[in-house]
């Protein structure tokens, strides 16, 4: 609470200059001035939702996924700063709030959430192997809503029965494992394989780090790059297809490998070698169960052994659990009732809703870990769940509380995020299934332009 009574003389001046008081203590509100300022999106002139306003609501309608545009601007009429700015007591509508959101577009967003992530990252000690911290890199996807628009954008996936329903995105997210926090993020229409929007992403993973990749980022170019250029080390599942040539053989489970390159690559790329050494480690996570091939390119057994490398490489579930606390929880996904991850119509306003989605669910992970301290535990044994709810009766409280009052409700907040400890889960496994396979209704036909 200390560090949160050190910004209440800022937070005093809410009447004049919007925040979120029960955010303000991890996203900083002069973040937020800096990326208006930075992309030039400063208000020019006087508003009912001047620039940093439209810049929270862009991460509360990720927050509070089931409030419409209406309640959102009812739920802040009860602030201090709408008291002030609004006092005929009616929000503006929602159509003004599109307005605000094409007005501020994309950039001021993506800036706030690279330089949160970035501060992030430099604040939190992670989860380290060997002096390296492990970070992970996954590759999803998100239905948009079916208009013209997002459907010439994105594009829709293939189907062996017709026409798909929706127009789908393709993402590659970027996590710190110790932390659950995502720190890179790209994007981009459905048909853009996972390896192209991943090598922008290695330009953030830090030098002295592991970065863990499933197989679908067994890519020779990417892992090269990564290694050679960027200098931080990787651990890949191995493609059944990849071969490799056992120059020495450290264990039954282990050997180190050499691997040549097609002729192609090196053509492509005069500064990749036609040779490359890696170290191979084959392993079974539980008996029964399919046994797992990966690469690394930490090749002392004296310094990580196979046993190190086993217990890393499944850590990566913590990328699929914080796409799950986000898709699932955060934006309350449903196949059936929800099918739709984006509520918003055009692609510069679903770029900009994005970078909303991953800044509230990094406040939420940080918020876990000012919390983490009050239980004596780690911050990812603290229920995202219950923190989700937690933060939303907060953000709603803080709202309209006098700021002397803020730093006792704020305590308050940390003290419930640290109460729900959750059980130990070692060794979870989702196998790809689903209890409902599909509907039985007909199929709805796309609407005929006259």
């Amino acid at each position: 609470m200390d560090s949160f009574d050190g910004i209440v003389a800022d937070l005093d001046s809410a009447t004049e200059r919007f925040s979120v008081e029960a955010l303000s203590e991890v996203l900083k509100p002069a973040w937020v001035e800096e990326a208006l300022r930075e992309c030039g999106r400063e208000s020019r002139r006087e508003r009912r939702l001047p620039a940093p306003l439209a810049v929270w609501l862009v991460v509360l309608l990720a927050l509070f996924r089931r409030h419409s545009y209406v309640n959102l601007l009812h739920m802040l009429a009860d602030s201090l700063w709408a008291r002030r700015h609004w006092p005929e007591g009616d929000p503006p509508s929602s159509s003004a709030l599109t307005q605000a959101r094409d007005r501020l577009g994309p950039a001021p967003v993506r800036r706030l959430f690279d330089r949160s992530a970035e501060a992030f990252l430099q604040e939190t000690p992670g989860l380290r192997l060997a002096g390296l911290r492990l970070m992970a890199m996954d590759g999803s996807t998100g239905r948009t809503p079916d208009c013209a628009a997002n459907e010439a954008h994105f594009g829709r996936p293939p189907s062996s029965r017709g026409r798909t329903a929706y127009p789908m995105m393709r993402m590659v997210t970027l996590l710190d494992v110790g932390t659950r926090l995502t720190v890179g993020l790209r994007f981009g229409p459905y048909r853009t394989g996972e390896v192209p929007l991943a090598k922008p992403l290695l330009d953030l993973v830090p030098k002295d780090a592991i970065l863990l990749l499933d197989r679908n980022f067994a890519a020779y170019e990417l892992l090269w790059d990564l290694r050679h250029k960027r200098g931080a080390h990787f651990v890949v599942r191995v493609k059944h297809t990849m071969k490799a040539r056992t120059i020495r053989r450290i264990s039954a489970h282990e050997r180190i490998v050499r691997i040549r390159f097609h002729s192609s690559l090196t053509r492509r790329r005069p500064d990749i070698a036609p040779t490359w050494v890696l170290r191979e480690v084959t392993y079974c996570p539980k008996p029964g169960h399919e046994a797992i091939r990966v690469f690394t390119s930490l090749l002392d057994p004296t310094l990580v052994s196979a046993e190190e490398i086993a217990g890393a490489y499944g850590t990566r579930w913590h990328q699929e659990t914080a796409l799950d606390e986000t898709k699932t929880h955060l934006l309350d996904l449903s196949t059936v009732n929800r099918a739709v991850l984006f509520r918003s119509k055009t692609p510069e306003r679903i770029e900009q809703e994005l970078y909303g989605v991953f800044i509230a669910h990094n406040v939420v992970r940080m918020l876990l870990h000012r919390a983490a301290p009050k239980a004596a535990t780690s911050p990812l044994r603290l229920s995202f769940v219950v923190a989700l709810e937690r933060v939303r009766e907060a953000v709603r409280d803080m709202m309209a509380l006098a700021t002397p009052c803020l730093p006792e409700r704020y305590g308050r907040l940390l003290g419930a995020l640290a109460r729900v400890v959750v059980p130990l889960r070692p060794g979870r496994s989702n196998p790809r299934e689903v209890k409902i396979k599909m509907s039985q209704y007909p199929c709805k036909k796309p609407r005929r332009a006259a």
